[in-house]
This record gives structure tokens, sequence and C-alpha cells, in this order.
């Protein structure tokens, strides 16, 4: 176990070369949401409403998801796409395998699977470090307009996040094995980003999609990766 121990802390210190990147982030992203609010709270205000959601529903919705991008996006090579830690994490897996850099797991003792894993979660850690002013910042711009979750709420939704980046780890990791098959596996990685950007709930929450599509969301995994983790925070109000 100490030698991933030792693994996880060399991904965390590299992370944190990124550190101007992450700040960058986060500034990006506070921007967005606060143009997307400030236009859901004009709707809201004259009079239109999405669905069953109040205007307290909505902005918690975005306020959640972009927490959750900021926790699972990349900081490294493909930060230019924006595309989340797992997608970056696909990338590097097709690139090892191109490159034949596995053939030096096979001769040690030491699993690639759970290496990349923890260099998943190294930098979910690093980016859960800088989530705390931003939270701190959301609740000053949209406090008035959220209705905070209680404790359970809290603890619920810090589970499924984990279950969601353990999700996006599974589910790009094993796209890029198809590289094993392949010339190479980035097609199959941009397929999957696709199917994910469309049912995750990045645009809108997946209940207000057309009916047709319900029985596609209602099985697909890539519900857990951001529509599910906001729901504890909707449910368990104060």
């Amino acid at each position: 176990m100490k030698k991933y121990f030792l693994s996880y802390k060399n991904a965390v210190s590299a992370a944190l070369q990124y550190r101007l990147n992450l700040g960058l982030l986060v500034i990006s992203h506070i921007l967005s949401l606060s143009g997307i609010m400030y236009l859901w709270i004009s709707i809201y205000e004259s009079g239109q409403r999405l669905g069953s959601y109040a205007l307290s529903d909505l902005v918690l919705y975005y306020v959640i998801l972009t927490l959750l991008l900021m926790q699972v996006r990349d900081q490294g090579a493909e930060a230019v796409m924006l595309v989340s830690e797992g997608v970056g994490l696909g990338f590097d897996v097709c690139e090892q395998i191109n490159q034949g850099e596995i053939s030096n797991y096979l001769l040690k003792p030491f699993s690639f699977s759970i290496e990349n894993c923890l260099k998943l979660f190294a930098k979910v850690s690093i980016n859960a470090i800088f989530l705390s002013p931003v939270i701190a910042i959301l609740l000053l711009l949209f406090g008035k307009h959220i209705a905070l979750p209680n404790t359970v709420g809290w603890i619920s939704f810090s589970g499924m996040t984990l279950i969601a980046a353990l999700f996006y780890y599974l589910i790009y990791y094993f796209a890029a094995l198809s590289s094993f098959w392949m010339i190479n596996g980035r097609p199959i990685v941009y397929m999957f980003l696709i199917f994910s950007n469309l049912l995750n709930g990045n645009f809108l929450p997946l209940d207000l999609l057309p009916a047709w599509l319900e029985p596609i969301t209602s099985y697909s995994p890539f519900q857990f990766l951001l529509y599910l983790p906001h729901n504890p925070m909707r449910t368990y109000n104060l």
C-alpha cells in the first residue's frame, strides 16, 4: 500500500503545478455561472418558470453543477477543451497504450488501473481545496435565492460526489482500453463524451428533458456524473 500512497502523493504534487490554471478556472466558472443565474432570475421575475422547478431549486442546481464541474475538470494537457478529469484520464490512458508505456507495468508489481485511479482522485483532492472560497463567493452572490440543505444533504452530496468521480474513472478508463484493439482509442473517448454531455444533466436537469428520453436517462450510467449528486441537496433542505 505504501507504493500506492507514494503514487497518490506524487500525483498531488504534479497537480499543484497547475495552480494558475485552477485559479483561472475558478474565475471563469464564477463569471459563467453569474451570467446564467442573472438570466434565470430575470425570467422568473417576469412571471415565467421552468417545469416544476422554483427559482431557488434552479439556482441551487446550477450552483451545484458548477461545483461538480470544477471538482472533476482537467487541469492538465486537455484543459483547453475544459473536459472532465475522467476524459483527460481517458486520453492519457490511450496515449500510454499507444506508446507502449503500459508494458512497464507488466514487469512490476504495480497496478496500472489503481495508479490511474489514484491520479484522478489526487486531482479531485486538489480541486476540492479550491472549492472552499468558491462556495463562499457563490453564497455571497446568490445566497438569497438558494434554499440551503441541512447536514444530511451535505453529507449525501459529498458521498455522491465521490461516486461521480469513480464513475468518471470507470467510464472513460474502459473507453480508453479500446486502444488495445484500435490504432487510437481517442474517438471512442470522444463518443462517450458526447453521450455524457447529453445525458448527465450538464445542460438541463434530466427530469426536464422530453418524456421519450426518460427510459434512456433512467438506465444511463451518465446520470451519476452530474444529475444525481445534486438530488440530496434539493431533498434535504433546511
